[in-house]
């Protein structure tokens, strides 16, 4: 589908509209919110830690796989989406039904990968609707945005042969019901994590409950993440964990944290340490690469400060046109700059390498202050050495070698046929 086709589809149209009462929302919550907290000393903070982390990642990685395997989580290291997903084989059976949570690491390897082999169920409130309304998530915090509640109705009537009235609350109601229901079959959780303290402690920030409950029902849980969730210390981890709900949702905290360093264990009976008693009994860690230390080696590691919070696609003129076909998983100018490392560069500029305007509202309220304007330039300049360019880019060169301007031959009084930006 081509520009001009999204822009005018009805689901962009919805999403626009949507899009804009939750901004009003957000804004409002986030106003209030940032009253309560010295902000620019917080984003001094967190910079500190993501830059202290990144430029010590691979010491950082050394110790955090000591500690939590030490705990008894079992740790693997993959350097890309293909090791990852063989990993998963050997911890995941075949048939095994698996709950997961939302979490866009997880959307980088794929879940096509269990078509065919497993029943995969979505818990997330929003993944579940994306998925049985067979769409495609359009936010990292709110991926069923664009779907409009009568869609919703309409798609739980047609697969589950129940109806429901066009309520919110009714919706949420049968929604947390009939997963409940799932969970309980589940043979594994599958979840991602928002930050790693390297002292041996997983964090996963939720709102509605279901990974508390998919990481403890279960005897299986697995997480994957990528090494750019480690951090040196647990309280750096409680900091980004705060601030991710501060400029994800405009709140001061999630409803809940979920800090994992072991499996469920009990030492009762006799003093002897015994694994699996309320909660899982095997916990796995997927430790994800995949283009993560290149970035790093490139000069791009800045890419990776980020904590997924959202806020930078709010203020995106580009993201606010397109959605999710500005990135590839992980969306906007940050999106499209990971999507060079993770699918290449080829893929990041059929992804909108080109669509930033460098306009710079992302890093205005990104609260790491990453300068996604100045990492596009030197993308793009990495993009024309490799014959990668629009075809308005040709033509302005063109332009300015045989006019002496973008536009082509100007007639006096009259205006250009085709206009650029820089």
């Amino acid at each position: 589908m081509g520009i001009k086709e999204i822009l005018s589809s009805k689901r962009t149209k919805t999403a626009k509209m949507v899009v804009a009462l939750t901004f009003k929302t957000y804004l409002k919550n986030r106003e209030k919110t940032f009253g309560e907290f010295n902000i620019e000393q917080l984003k001094l903070q967190l910079r500190k830690i993501k830059e202290e982390s990144i430029s010590n990642l691979e010491n950082l990685k050394e110790k955090t796989i000591r500690n939590l395997k030490e705990k008894g989580i079992k740790v693997f290291e993959v350097r890309n989406s293909e090791e990852a997903k063989k990993v998963l084989f050997k911890i995941i059976g075949k048939d095994e039904v698996v709950v997961k949570a939302k979490s866009n690491t997880i959307n980088e390897i794929g879940l096509d990968l269990f078509k065919g082999r497993n029943r995969v169920v979505e818990t997330d409130c929003g993944d579940f609707i994306v998925q049985f309304c067979d769409e495609e998530a359009i936010h990292p915090v709110l991926p069923a945005l664009h779907i409009p509640i009568e869609k919703i109705v309409k798609k739980i009537n047609e697969k589950f042969k129940v109806r429901l009235e066009k309520s919110p609350e009714k919706i949420t109601e049968w929604i947390s019901e009939h997963l409940k229901k799932e969970i309980l079959k589940a043979d594994v959780g599958l979840t991602g994590a928002n930050v790693i303290s390297a002292e041996g402690a997983i964090f996963i920030l939720e709102n509605e409950g279901n990974i508390s409950l998919i990481s403890r029902i279960p005897k299986k849980h697995v997480i994957i993440a990528g090494i750019d969730k480690i951090v040196s210390s647990t309280q750096d981890a409680i900091t980004i964990c705060q601030a991710s709900t501060i400029w994800g949702t405009g709140t001061s905290l999630p409803a809940y944290i979920n800090v994992i360093s072991s499996p469920s264990k009990t030492a009762d009976i006799a003093g002897k340490e015994i694994f699996g008693l309320h909660g899982a009994k095997e916990v796995y860690l997927i430790l994800l690469d995949n283009g993560r230390s290149e970035a790093i080696k490139n000069g791009f590691g800045e890419l990776l400060y980020c904590i997924n919070c959202g806020a930078c696609l709010y203020f995106c003129p580009i993201y606010r046109q397109i959605f999710e076909k500005y990135g590839l998983n992980y969306f906007g100018g940050r999106g499209v700059g990971i999507t060079t490392f993770i699918n290449g560069i080829e893929v990041a500029f059929d992804r909108g390498l080109y669509f930033c305007t460098t306009c710079r509202a992302c890093k205005e309220n990104c609260p790491l202050d990453i300068d996604i304007p100045e990492l596009m330039r030197k993308l793009r300049k990495e993009a024309v050495e490799k014959g990668l360019e629009t075809e308005a880019n040709k033509r302005m060169i063109e332009n300015i070698a045989v006019d002496g301007n973008p536009f082509g031959k100007i007639e006096e009084g009259k205006i250009p046929k085709e206009l650029y930006c820089c």
